[in-house]
This record gives C-alpha cells, sequence and structure tokens, in this order.
C-alpha cells in the first residue's frame, strides 16, 4: 500500500472499530462504515473483501495497539521483576482506559479464549506471548527468576491473564476478578523471583 492508502486504510479500521463496538458485529454494515467516512460502500472492497474481513482486520488493528502499548511500557524498565510487573498492571489497565476495544470484548467473548486451537486471533496474541518469554529469558539470565522450561510457562501466564480478562468483563465479576488478578500477580512474583521480592 501507499502511505496515502495506508492512512486511509487505519481510517477505516478507526471508524469501523467505533461502530462495532457501539452497535456489535450483527447490526453493523459495511454501508454504514462507508456512510461515516463519506465513502462509497464499492471503495471499502479496495481495503477488505467483506464485514467479516474488516471485522477481524479491525480487531486485530485494536491488539496490535495493545500490545505497542505494553510493550513500550515495558521497555522503560530494566528489571525483569519490574518488567513483569508492569506487564501484568499495564495489559488490565489498557483495556479498562479503552472503552471501543473492552465493548467488542465484551460483545464477542470469543475473541480470547485460553485454548490456542480456538483462538481466531492466535497470530496476534502470540506477540503477547512472545514479550512473556522474553522477560522470563531476561530474568532468568539477570539470576532474576528461577530457572523454568520459558515457552510453557509464558503460555500459561497468558492463559491466566485471558482467564482473568473473560472473568472480569465476560463474566462480569468486575472488582472482585480485578482483586483476584492483583494477589495471583503478588503469588507468581512470589513464585519466580529468587532472592529480593520483584516489585509489586
Amino acid at each position: 500500500m501507499t502511505k496515502a492508502k495506508d492512512r486511509k486504510f487505519n481510517e477505516i479500521l478507526a471508524t469501523a472499530l467505533e461502530l462495532f463496538a457501539h452497535y456489535g458485529y450483527k447490526k453493523t454494515t459495511l454501508k454504514d462504515v462507508a456512510d461515516k467516512l463519506g465513502m462509497t460502500k464499492s471503495n471499502l472492497y479496495f481495503y477488505v473483501s467483506n464485514k467479516r474481513d474488516l471485522y477481524e482486520k479491525t480487531v486485530s488493528m485494536a491488539f496490535k495497539g495493545w500490545q505497542k502499548a505494553v510493550r513500550d511500557a515495558v521497555e522503560q524498565a530494566q528489571d525483569a521483576g519490574d518488567k513483569f510487573s508492569i506487564m501484568a498492571t499495564q495489559s488490565i489497565q489498557y483495556l479498562m482506559e479503552h472503552d471501543e476495544l473492552r465493548s467488542i470484548f465484551i460483545r464477542d467473548p470469543g475473541i480470547f479464549t485460553p485454548f490456542p486451537n480456538e483462538d481466531r486471533f492466535y497470530k496476534i496474541n502470540l506477540g503477547a506471548i512472545r514479550l512473556i518469554e522474553e522477560i522470563l529469558t531476561l530474568g532468568i539470565k539477570q539470576g532474576r527468576f528461577h530457572e523454568v522450561d520459558v515457552k510453557p510457562t509464558a503460555e500459561l501466564f497468558f492463559s491466566i491473564y485471558v482467564m482473568f480478562l473473560i472473568k472480569t468483563y465476560v463474566k462480569s465479576e468486575g472488582v472482585s476478578a480485578i482483586r483476584m488478578y492483583e494477589e495471583g500477580l503478588k503469588i507468581i512474583l512470589r513464585g519466580l523471583c529468587k532472592d529480593k521480592p520483584c516489585k509489586r
């Protein structure tokens, strides 16, 4: 894509995110998106093949923004324990602060699943798992974390995270689930860290 086309595509995805969040997938049409953008429905087909394609690309864009924000926050710290704590906190905080993404998640709980073979966004979510792997690897190298098998441990932590997202937003357990998440994070950090406690 050219830069101009890239900008237009990002504008389309931002508009689609707003409409899918407000009206849901079923009620939102390609015409709704085109009308809000002041373009024709046929012009949308230069960017997406159908409504499902638009939805998947919209959610993928939102997930990438989420991951980038978390990674940017994590990169501000040097200590692996700090990085882990920041990652876990920012991952939840971001969703609390972004109403449209949270609304889509509530409307479409199948976006997240603890089971990789059922994950429609597995390729995108691999980015989050890779970040956990990087932090675990760094923590072991720094002598901050106990030796663990990094890949399955990262997948375990991601599955726990997904479970809390579902409990908080899909099952509407709100504050109680957040408190459980915070206490769980303390336990995980106590278990990972070798010498001085990791911050939390």
